[in-house]
């Protein structure tokens, strides 16, 4: 087997990448492009342009499709956000375009997006057959889906990856919300109350190799944990993690100040009380089911 990977080199490319090594799986990494350049005669995308070149000589087994612009690491204005949407929809599209040239039915295709489809739901259950919700992210996920989903038109089996929050020690956003706990000035966002759907990156990287190896898969699949916390949950867990106290908070009022209101009631405010239904179907078995297990595991 040979899978070609976009993202390879961020966090969840990286760890899936060392796993599929482990297996005597070929790996290949999905070259980024700007078009202003001439491109090389090799597999690339570009994730702004809707164009993408995987050249008929080039054998895969399967694209898993992990790219795309972060979605929190800068404030938000008309820029970023025209980033973060056109490297998901536009960077989709090219890449299902070249999957169509290539003209090969018996490859699987598997493809990010997130648990941000949904919108913030508060305490609702929501599993792979709730409506979207609304907000620019629900937005953004909706139309990437879209696109995705465009190649199981013509024969790829098509899986489609709705993943939480990622925890991992060597990057994501644990690392950098461990930050205050280390120096005393941790605490709960918000009031508390917003679910957060987590996943350790070694059931991540395990659930999409389940989905890749199992031709019978195809959909949507939230990649969350089956037991999703609350933010005051998870921040009296990182506390007693690290050994540090967390009686502060941060009030919604200055997150909005601090993020832009939009950007912090999407993201850091946001509430998504996820269930992985369909991995459960498949008879998935998560190594970590408990958020202070997952986080000792991490060795922060």
């Amino acid at each position: 087997m040979r899978v070609a990977i976009t993202g390879a080199s961020g966090l969840i490319g990286r760890h899936l990448r060392k796993r599929l090594d482990e297996m005597g799986i070929e790996t290949l990494s999905v070259k980024r492009v700007d078009l202003k350049t001439n491109p090389p005669n090799e597999i690339w995308w570009d994730p702004y342009g809707a164009k993408a070149n995987i050249p008929k000589e080039t054998q895969i087994d399967a694209l898993i499709h992990l790219g795309g612009e972060p979605v929190a690491s800068r404030r938000w204005n008309a820029t970023v956000r025209s980033n973060i949407y056109s490297s998901r929809v536009y960077g989709t599209r090219g890449l299902v375009e070249a999957l169509k040239a290539l003209g090969q039915t018996n490859l699987s295709f598997i493809s990010a997006s997130a648990v941000g489809y949904y919108g913030s739901r508060g305490a609702e259950v929501l599993t792979e057959s709730s409506d979207p919700g609304t907000g620019f992210l629900a937005r953004v996920c909706k139309d990437w889906e879209k696109e995705a989903a465009k190649a199981s038109d013509f024969g790829v089996r098509t899986c489609i990856l709705r993943t939480g929050i990622v925890l991992a020690k060597d990057g994501g956003a644990l690392p950098k919300a461990a930050i205050p706990f280390r120096l005393g000035a941790g605490g709960r966002l918000g009031d508390g109350r917003s679910y957060m759907p987590w996943i350790h990156i070694d059931d991540h990287v395990e659930a999409v190799i389940k989905l890749l190896m199992d031709q019978g898969t195809s959909g949507i699949y939230n990649l969350v944990d089956p037991n999703p916390v609350t933010n005051s949950e998870f921040t009296t867990a990182l506390s007693k993690t690290l050994s540090r106290p967390a009686v502060l908070s941060v009030p919604a009022a200055a997150l909005e100040l601090i993020l832009g209101k939009e950007m912090a009631n999407e993201t850091v405010l946001a509430s998504q009380n996820a269930r992985p239904r369909r991995l459960e179907e498949l008879g998935f078995s998560f190594k970590f089911h408990d958020i202070y297990e997952a986080l000792s595991a991490l060795d922060l």
